[in-house]
């Protein structure tokens, strides 16, 4: 049996982290399994559907790393991957059920319905369907085609009782009582949420369904579903929640940040990756740092917790910086040309190599590093903090400014080890060091009171420049 998952995102916006996790799970088991990974776009609730939003899923996916055998952009021998291409595959199954006697056309009316609800509220009843058309015979579902009323169809839920088998909660059993005939195709001939499910999952040979708990109320309704087809069901896997940090729910709706917005950030796509599917289950080798090829070699569907979990934004940004010093420099160099400035990120190869060396260690998102560019790349006239500046002003600042600048203006050699050792040497001279010697000079040269090393900024700046700014800072000082 080849293994096949899919991620069936509805286009109603940004990809929150919550079902981009979902996604990389199946991505990850499909990977390990050999199988096939399957994108389909739920697309069915025309009214929630976003212009736009179904482009933006595929895009954020595709730059977390994350790829699909099926799916709308690539076809695929199961399609079409949008269910509102679907209709005619609904239809034939909904046939289908009504000629075997598991469904049945219901004319009852929204109205009626409600009445009924109420009415079952009130006396402590359930509130579900009550059968009424369930036995209609062939005269009287006659007449309400001649009233013009255009009948949904109805699954006929059996009397037993419903198992359901999932790999994290073990085997849970539902009565059927609590469901109700309930209804697979609207009278507007779209079909509801649980039957296209099992439909497109069948036609598509789901064999994993890797999805939220929230879908877990929805299971027994497609498990019904599947044994009238005749089909067995999917291995079942509803993984906890992930909650925000304060313990409330984590969702889109409600203000949780997009998958896009920490690309865009620079976070580095493999980290999301590792933080995502490590919000589920744990390496049996204790080990957080985990690159895809280990995740996909690793993952191990018995290991899911069914605990709900927070989102940790400080653990996701540690291992994004995790993932940043274990780069190739020259890699970082062109990957920090994807997020910074191209007007304050240098075009010399040579000396983005310098700037991504420089920064390296210092850095948990691409993005972040453009608060370092004006220290390589001051500014004229040149602009200090006011920590900066308060260290400008300090005892002594001036003329151990005035000290370096001396020593750096005859150096020969323009190199970190070069430039250092004739900062100490002028501070030698000018009766200064440690801290005194090297705060007034950073704070000189780079506008701040932390960033690089400093010899990375020197080299990096030239002598021009940074004869230049210390003449600026040296008018700020006492």
């Amino acid at each position: 049996m080849t293994v096949k998952t899919r991620f069936a995102p509805s286009p109603t916006g940004e990809l929150h982290l919550g079902n981009a996790r979902i996604a990389v799970l199946n991505w990850l088991y499909a990977q390990h399994s050999g199988g096939r990974f399957v994108l389909r776009i739920e697309d069915t609730d025309v009214d929630r559907n976003l212009p736009g939003s179904e482009d933006e899923i595929i895009e954020s996916l595709r730059r977390l790393g994350v790829d699909w055998e099926e799916g709308p952009d690539v076809g695929g021998e199961a399609g079409p991957y949008r269910q509102s291409e679907r209709a005619s595959l609904y239809r034939e199954y909904a046939d289908k059920l009504l000629k075997g006697g598991a469904a049945f056309h219901c004319y009852c009316q929204p109205d009626e319905l409600e009445a009924k609800k109420e009415a079952a509220i009130a006396r402590g009843a359930r509130a579900v369907y009550d059968g009424a058309c369930r036995h209609l015979t062939p005269d009287q579902e006659a007449g309400h085609r001649e009233a013009g009323i255009v009948p949904a169809i109805r699954f006929t839920v059996p009397a037993e009782q419903v198992v359901v088998n999932d790999v994290i909660r073990g085997t849970i059993v539902f009565d059927p009582e609590e469901f109700g005939d309930f209804v697979i195709m609207k009278s507007d001939g779209l079909p509801t949420y649980n039957f296209a499910v099992v439909v497109d999952d069948c036609g598509m040979a789901i064999t994993h369904v890797i999805r939220g708990v929230g879908h877990l109320a929805n299971t027994p309704r497609q498990v019904m579903l599947y044994h009238a087809l005749d089909v067995e069901p999917p291995t079942f896997v509803h993984v906890p929640h992930v909650l925000s940090p304060d313990g409330s729910g984590l969702s889109k709706r409600h203000g949780a940040r997009s998958l896009r917005e920490y690309l865009d950030e620079g976070y580095h796509p493999d980290a999301l990756v590792n933080y995502l599917s490590l919000l589920s289950w744990s390496s049996p080798s204790g080990d957080e740092v985990l690159p895809p090829e280990r995740l996909i070699e690793e993952i191990d569907l018995a290991r899911l917790g069914a605990s709900d979990v927070r989102m940790d934004p400080d653990k996701l940004e540690w291992l994004s910086g995790e993932y940043i010093r274990r780069m190739n420099p020259e890699a970082l160099a062109e990957r920090l040309a994807e997020h910074l400035d191209p007007e304050s990120y240098p075009d010399r190869d040579d000396q983005r190599l310098r700037i991504a060396r420089a920064i390296q260690e210092r850095i948990t998102a691409f993005g972040g590093a453009a608060r370092f560019l004006p220290q390589f790349y001051p500014p004229d006239p040149m602009s200090w903090t006011p920590e900066a500046l308060e260290v400008l002003q300090g005892p002594d600042a001036s003329r151990t400014l005035a000290a370096v600048h001396k020593a750096l203006e005859s150096l020969g050699d323009w190199n970190a080890d070069e430039i250092i050792a004739a900062i100490r040497a002028a501070g030698a001279e000018a009766g200064v060091k440690g801290k005194k010697l090297f705060m007034p000079v950073r704070a000189a040269v780079s506008g701040s009171t932390q960033g690089p090393e400093l010899g990375d900024i020197f080299e990096i700046q030239g002598r021009d420049t940074c004869l230049r700014v210390i003449e600026q800072a040296r008018a700020k000082a006492n």
